[in-house]
């Protein structure tokens, strides 16, 4: 198996005029959240900014699960709004802006109909789901049978090769977040990699001395 990523960028370009057409603009300023308490459900054309998808536990655990950038929908379960039926990531998910985020707000209704009328933006919508499952494949088998270090260097690869980038910073609970491991876990494995002199780590983030011997201790490969 290959690596999945945990950033959903760049998908929906072709489409943006259709999008603004479709909808309105808006701001969601940094910290907003869209759960299913929020009155109006919409759904999310990215035009610049970040949102983060993660999943509360009923005892507070926090399980990160994203994140969405540029060009990006979300929550993309409403664009088939049919008796509630489809409706996981609104229902047990929650979207939190770590950005201030521009973006073009379209009700489930239009965008069902737009996606019925467009049958090359049908498709790619169909792409980015199953993106999405792909990954949620990928956490399944990596948080059932890897070690929390070996999840925590899989994730370490992705992180300073494209997540960084990005301008997403995370401490070393947040990354406990997506890996599902505790802050002290992820504090063990970064201590081991500092002695194998695979990682320097430091207020700005990590960075990755020796990536041969990183990829070596990864349970997958990236495309």
């Amino acid at each position: 198996m290959r690596f999945s990523s945990y950033y959903f960028e760049n998908h929906f370009s072709d489409f943006e005029s259709l999008l603004r057409s479709k909808g309105e603009e808006c701001i969601l300023k940094k910290g907003y959240e869209i759960t299913a308490d929020n009155s109006d459900l919409y759904l999310y054309y990215i035009i610049n900014g970040i949102f983060k998808l993660s999943l509360t536990h009923q005892e507070g655990a926090i399980k990160t699960i994203c994140f969405h950038g540029k060009d990006s929908i979300f929550p993309y379960s409403l664009c088939r709004p049919t008796d509630n039926e489809y409706k996981i990531e609104s229902d047990i998910l929650v979207l939190t802006a770590i950005t201030d985020v521009l973006a073009i707000r379209i009700i489930p209704e239009v965008f069902h109909k737009t996606m019925l009328e467009n049958p090359d933006f049908h498709m790619a919508m169909t792409d980015y789901c199953i993106r999405h499952s792909n990954l949620f494949m990928f956490e399944s088998i990596n948080l059932c049978y890897n070690t929390a270090f070996i999840k925590t260097c899989n994730f370490i690869y992705i992180y300073t090769q494209y997540l960084h980038g990005k301008g997403i910073k995370l401490n070393q609970a947040e990354v406990g977040e997506i890996i599902g491991e505790s802050r002290l876990e992820v504090a063990r494995a970064l201590k081991k990699l500092r002695a194998l002199g695979i990682v320097s780590t430091s207020r700005n983030g990590i960075t990755i001395l020796n990536m041969d011997d990183l990829i070596n201790l990864c349970s997958y490969r990236h495309n």
